[in-house]
C-alpha cells in the first residue's frame, strides 16, 4: 500500500489499489491531498484554448476542461494564468501543480516533465483565405508557407507532390516565424500556411470569417497535461480523472462546445481517448 496521506474519493482509492508498492507519492500529491486545492496553469491568450472574450471573461476549451478536471478530482480549483513561454518555468518552480496550455507530449519535453494521458489530438492543417480552396489538391502549383526548420516544410512538400505538383520543393516557402507566415497569406504572397491545427485556429480567430482550414494528412499529435516529474501518484490521479471525464461524456460535451461542426472553431476529433480497464 502506498505511504500517502489519506483522502476520501474513488480516484485516490483506485490509485492505492492499482499502483505498485514502489509508486512515488511526491510533494504535489501530498500538498493537494492536504489542502484539498489544485493550482492549474491555463492559457489566457490562446484562442480558443483560453482567452479573454470581449466582456473580459476568461473562457475557452482548456478553461472549461480545467474546471471539470478539478471537479472530477474533487479539489478546489485555483486558476493560474500561463502562456506557452511561462508554463514550463512556473511548473518547474512549483508555482502550479499541472499545466494545460495546448502542450504537445514530445520527447524533448520528457527530460523535464511528466505527462498525463492525452485529452486532445492535434494535426497539421493548412490555413487559406475563405473560399479560395476546397481541398489540398487545389493547392497544386500554389505556394505554401511553413515555419523554417519545422516538420511542416516536409509535410507540405509531400502534399504538393501527391497533388502532382512538379515544383513542390520550390512552392514551399519558409518563413522565420509564425506572424510572418500569417502575414504572407494575408498579403497574397502565398496561398496557404501549413502548421498545427490549434495554432492556425488561433491565428484565424484574429480575422473572423476571413480564413478556413484544410485537412492535411500527417501524424496526430497528442496534447496532454504537464506535471512535475517523479510524482506518479499525482500523475495517475489526473489520468483517472481525465478518463472518467471521457467515460461520463464530460469531455465530449466540452469538446463539442468549442470545436463542434456548428462552432466558430470546427475541429473534428481525430482519436478516442484511451480508457484503461478497471
Amino acid at each position: 500500500m502506498l505511504n500517502c496521506r489519506p483522502i476520501h474519493g474513488a480516484i485516490v482509492l483506485a490509485i492505492a489499489l492499482l499502483m505498485p508498492a514502489s509508486g512515488n507519492c511526491g510533494p504535489v500529491f501530498d500538498r493537494v491531498m492536504k489542502s484539498g486545492e489544485v493550482r492549474l496553469g491555463i492559457p489566457y491568450n490562446l484562442t480558443p484554448q483560453g482567452f479573454l472574450n470581449s466582456s473580459g471573461e476568461w473562457v475557452g476549451f482548456e478553461v472549461d476542461f480545467a474546471a471539470e478536471l478539478a471537479k472530477h478530482l474533487d479539489l478546489k480549483l485555483h486558476r493560474v494564468k500561463v502562456t506557452e513561454q511561462t508554463w514550463g518555468p512556473m511548473l518547474g518552480r512549483g508555482q502550479i501543480d499541472a499545466a494545460l496550455c495546448r502542450i504537445r507530449h514530445t520527447r524533448s519535453l520528457e527530460s523535464e516533465f511528466d505527462f498525463s494521458v492525452p485529452y486532445f489530438f492535434d494535426v497539421k492543417q493548412i490555413l487559406v483565405r475563405k473560399g479560395a480552396f476546397q481541398n489540398v489538391q487545389g493547392l497544386k502549383g500554389h505556394k505554401i508557407a511553413a515555419l523554417q526548420g519545422s516538420s511542416s516544410e516536409k509535410v507540405a512538400m509531400n502534399l504538393l507532390r501527391e497533388a502532382g505538383d512538379e515544383a513542390a520543393e520550390k512552392n514551399v516557402v519558409s518563413y522565420p516565424d509564425r506572424p510572418a507566415c500569417f502575414l504572407a497569406v494575408g498579403q497574397n504572397e502565398v496561398s496557404g500556411w501549413i502548421d498545427s491545427g490549434m495554432i492556425l485556429l488561433e491565428y484565424a480567430s484574429r480575422s473572423p470569417g476571413g480564413f478556413a482550414l484544410l485537412d492535411a494528412a500527417g501524424v496526430v499529435e497528442p496534447v496532454a497535461a504537464a506535471v512535475p516529474q517523479n510524482d506518479s501518484a499525482w500523475r495517475d490521479m489526473i489520468n483517472f480523472a481525465i478518463q472518467d471525464m471521457a467515460s461520463d461524456g464530460t469531455l465530449s460535451r466540452i469538446y463539442d462546445k468549442w470545436f463542434g461542426p456548428s462552432t466558430e472553431y470546427p475541429f473534428p476529433s481525430r482519436r478516442i481517448i484511451e480508457i484503461w480497464p478497471e
